[in-house]
């Protein structure tokens, strides 16, 4: 709109963008999203300064002033929000101990601590997924604890030949990442500058991705079965609970309803089915139930003989 309106129409079109944004773009989600669906009032802060942040892209440089301004008060609140945070750390601490003990998953436990002190609402929820992406992220040589005892581990990585093709899609993204950075500096140096950026954090969720896949390996307990797929899935059921545990060897194809939890999301060489449902948690707090799980182990008959056995 701004690049083909009259040169005397640009400034009312401008402010009327801006306006946009910075009101009727929030204004409306809390009509359509926050009322109807009772998400959190907070959640306004976070959609105005995404808004503020569009806005600082497209308009023009004398409206990005009143924007600069905008986000002044939004940061203000965003700041108070941190503090309030930072006063709970020793009861989020104290909590995530306490799932630790009968939990062994970091991720499940830092989402379950939050909620319980911070509430258990989606924006928390994606706070907790994003610490998780960090920490696996940039701390990936750190070694994975284990709280509970643990009769067996099984890998999810090696029969699908994961590393491989991670490392070539992780040259791919390098190239990928340079190259367009160049070309976007041609037209502006700081769009090329928040692409990259934006890139690289996609590549410390893709670091995140293969080292937890590494280390948060199946689980078997006496009497628990935690299965879980790096950062991308996880669940927690009791091994009484377990129904069939058949080996695939194709790709799987059904008329029921399973949950696709492989390496490369429907392909698996194991699918588990439970007596009753129980819930899958993904990473960014959306959970559902399934009957089944299409996944990878390694290890097919250690697994089935440690399910079965123990």
């Amino acid at each position: 709109m701004l690049h083909l309106v009259p040169a005397a129409a640009k400034n009312k079109i401008a402010n009327g963008l801006l306006a946009d944004f910075t009101v009727t773009f929030p204004v409306f989600y809390y009509l359509i999203i926050v009322r109807p669906l009772k998400v959190p009032l907070k959640s306004i802060l976070l959609v105005l300064s995404l808004c503020c942040v569009v806005a600082y892209l497209v308009l023009p440089a004398h409206q990005r002033e009143y924007i600069l301004q905008i986000r002044k008060l939004t940061l203000v609140a965003e700041i108070l929000f941190i503090i309030y945070a930072v006063t709970k750390f020793n009861k989020i601490r104290a909590a995530y101990k306490t799932h630790q003990l009968h939990f062994a998953d970091p991720i499940y436990n830092l989402r379950a601590a939050m909620a319980d002190v911070l509430g258990d609402t989606l924006p928390i929820k994606v706070l907790a997924s994003e610490l998780a992406v960090l920490r696996y992220g940039l701390l990936f040589w750190r070694k994975e604890k284990s709280s509970i005892k643990v009769n067996a581990t099984f890998s999810t990585h090696k029969e699908s030949g994961y590393i491989a093709l991670w490392c070539i899609f992780l040259l791919a993204v390098l190239v990928e990442i340079v190259a367009f950075h160049f070309l976007l500096r041609k037209w502006s140096p700081t769009s090329a500058l928040i692409v990259t950026l934006l890139s690289s954090y996609g590549l410390i969720l893709f670091i995140a991705d293969l080292s937890a896949i590494l280390k948060r390996k199946v689980l078997i307990s006496d009497h628990q079965l935690i299965l879980r797929l790096g950062l991308r899935w996880s669940a927690n059921t009791s091994l009484s609970n377990v129904s069939s545990i058949q080996k695939i060897t194709y790709d799987h194809k059904s008329t029921d309803d399973y949950f696709k939890g492989g390496i490369t999301k429907s392909n698996g060489n194991v699918l588990i089915t439970f007596k009753h449902p129980i819930k899958i948690d993904k990473l960014y707090g959306t959970s559902k139930e399934f009957s089944s799980i299409l996944m990878n182990v390694d290890d097919f008959d250690g697994f089935e003989k440690a399910a079965r056995t123990l």
